[in-house]
């Protein structure tokens, strides 16, 4: 199936190396991380049964629970049994979406994994539109919004300014108002599944790890069913994941604040020697001490906080505590490259009769 116009891929930089047309059929595998989506994960998997279908190709699906609190586990199961291309991960606890994407990634093997959010704001049936840009030769295929159903001017705004902020300081190119419905390829989901650190944010890995890349934009649909649970306090983390974990300008940022700082002082300090040489009146220095001082001290108390910043996420990294723990795998599906750390002990294994 050929995209339209409205959903070509474009390339996000230029190729490290030529594209080649792929001709094989692959088998697909999508990652949909779920956090109390009871009423939107059966329509979920039917829109996405239908446009796999139409395909015809070799498909399945982890929904990945991460710790929700209404019965999403038991539509799950209800869709498992229904449906023996359907598998489902049960984290422990709620560990946050992306430790989710983590750990369906982990736990998939297919030559092509799309992952996408559970809501339906993800439309499935742009998924023939990122098959034709891997068919084309991309390994990497993101996804842009160029606008949501629905979502506030504010909310809007706020978002493109704060993409916009990230991208200026970030060291890898975070696409402008992108979101985790992307297509990986095999090489590109093993390079993802290799690094080491623990606190990951796909937005910028996924950039970072190179290989072919393009993005197709497509419109955000409403919410089929349920509550959002992605709020100004989950918005905020995210972009401050960005900032801090691929960028290192606020420590530059402290080094220009302290040259400035210095020279004001020296400036300070001339124009009171030149007003003592010259005869004049000496300024009082009551009121400039007490700015100077106070200036000084929250610049300090600025950077530290930043310094502080940064040294919590050495200690999170240093710990070595696992991404994610998993409490249950219900399915039929490979568990690719599992790394002992990530990997659920046997007796997790066992069947899921709690909630059920």
């Amino acid at each position: 199936m050929e995209p339209s116009v409205d959903h070509a891929p474009e390339p996000v930089e230029p190729l490290p190396f030529p594209l080649e047309r792929r001709t094989l059929a692959p088998s697909v595998a999508l990652v949909i991380p779920t956090f109390n989506e009871e009423l939107v994960v059966p329509m979920t998997h039917r829109r996405i049964a239908e446009t796999m279908d139409a395909l015809g190709l070799e498909w399945s699906v982890l929904f990945v629970n991460d710790g929700s609190r209404d019965r999403t586990v038991a539509a799950l199961e209800r869709l498992r049994l229904a449906d023996q291309r359907v598998g489902y991960l049960v984290l422990s606890r709620n560990f946050g979406h992306q430790a989710a994407l983590a750990a369906g990634l982990d736990h998939v093997d297919a030559d092509v994994v799309i992952t996408m959010d559970a809501d339906l704001q993800h439309p499935p049936e742009l998924i023939p539109a990122l098959l034709e840009a891997w068919r084309q030769g991309y390994d990497v295929v993101h996804t842009r919004k160029r606008a949501t159903d629905g979502l506030p001017l504010v909310r809007s705004l706020v978002t493109r300014a704060a993409y916009r902020l990230v991208r200026a300081v970030a060291s890898v190119n975070i696409i402008a108002q992108a979101s985790d419905f992307r297509l990986l390829d095999r090489d590109a989901v093993d390079a993802l599944r290799g690094l080491p650190e623990r606190g990951r944010l796909y937005r910028g890995l996924a950039p970072w790890v190179g290989f072919r890349q393009a993005v197709v934009p497509f419109t955000a649909s409403v919410r089929e069913a349920g509550t959002s649970q992605y709020g100004i306090r989950q918005l905020g983390s995210l972009f401050a994941r960005s900032f801090f974990d691929f960028s290192r300008a606020p420590l530059y940022v402290g080094l220009a604040a302290a040259a400035v700082s210095v020279t004001v002082c020296f400036a300070y300090l001339a124009y009171v020697l030149g007003a003592y040489l010259l005869g004049a009146s000496m300024p009082s220095g009551y009121i400039t001490l007490l700015f100077a001082f106070g200036f000084l001290i929250s610049v300090n108390l600025f950077f530290a906080g930043i310094l502080g910043v940064y040294i919590a996420r050495i200690y999170d990294e240093v710990r070595g505590r696992p991404t994610y723990v998993v409490g249950r795998v219900r399915g039929r599906f490979a568990l690719g490259q599992v790394t002992e750390a990530r990997r659920p002990a046997a007796d997790t294994l066992q069947s899921l009769s709690h909630g059920l």
